[in-house]
């Protein structure tokens, strides 16, 4: 496992293309028409981009409407789950008992248990995190049998692949995501990440440019692109975008790696 590899698999929370490195432009606005699940994604994406405020916002102004249901309740806990390691207290500190207890509550809900996966993994609870991201990709394939325009079922699919390291099959669902709607910022950032894995640093580079176009404002495009930067030789690069991943997410999850790297570049 090379170094970029090993900050990929300590990191989370802030996750695919058959002849180019990267899905740009095929992304349509979903259309669900569970309006608890357009919210519980939207919110999910801008926590994802480290828009915390921004998914708070999202998340307030619909509780009224959708408190109750159970895709609200997980972006819930996971909104819960980033406050707190914002606030320094640790990202798994609060909000894994709800996850998980929605991952069990919902046996064929693919979405709480994807992010029981990933505190779980933050809690260096690694058998426990693989386990949940098998039962995500069986739960999520069964959806999309179902229902290959499923554009939240192919993306989580996609994601708890790249966790098994199945890259072929999550490439591929991972473009079927993107093309049903689902979040390009996050569709690309898993991209990104199967070509880092990969030592394919230009592909890598060129997946997270991708998900930039789309949303300048998430921030952990930068970070992951200046891993690629570093490995391309251009410190020059690297340094850019890891000040603008602190200029963006300054208590993120990757901050003290960045400001680390800075001080050791010279930034």
């Amino acid at each position: 496992m090379n170094a970029v590899q090993r900050i990929i698999t300590g990191s989370t929370l802030a996750l695919l293309i058959a002849a180019t490195p990267a899905i740009a432009g095929k992304g349509k606005k979903d259309k669900s028409s569970n309006g608890a699940l357009v919210v519980a994604n939207t919110a999910i994406a801008q926590l994802a981009g480290l828009q915390t405020k921004a998914a708070r916002k999202t998340l307030d102004s619909n509780k009224e409407k959708f408190g109750a249901t159970s895709e609200f309740k997980t972006a819930w806990a996971l909104l819960e789950a980033q406050e707190a390691g914002e606030s320094g207290k640790g990202y798994a500190a609060t909000g894994f008992k709800e996850i998980s207890q929605m991952a069990k509550a919902s046996q064929a809900d693919p979405v709480a248990s994807y992010w029981e996966g990933e505190l779980y993994y933050l809690q260096g609870k690694n058998k426990e995190a693989l386990a949940a991201w098998q039962a995500t990709s069986a739960r999520a394939a069964q959806l999309v049998e179902k229902d290959p325009t499923d554009a939240t079922a192919q993306f989580y699919l996609g994601a708890a692949l790249v966790r098994q390291k199945k890259y072929d099959p999550a490439l591929k669902a991972l473009r079927l995501a993107v093309r049903g709607g689902f979040d390009e910022a996050m569709v690309n950032q898993q991209i990104g990440f199967i070509y880092l894995y990969q030592e394919k640093w230009a592909d890598a580079k060129s997946a997270f440019d991708v998900g930039l176009s789309v949303n300048p404002r998430f921030a952990p495009l930068y970070f992951w692109r200046a891993m690629a930067w570093d490995k391309l030789g251009r410190k020059d690069n690297l340094m850019i975008d890891l000040d603008q991943y602190l200029k963006l997410a300054p208590n993120g999850p990757e901050a003290g790696k960045a400001r680390a790297i800075l001080k050791s570049t010279g930034g």
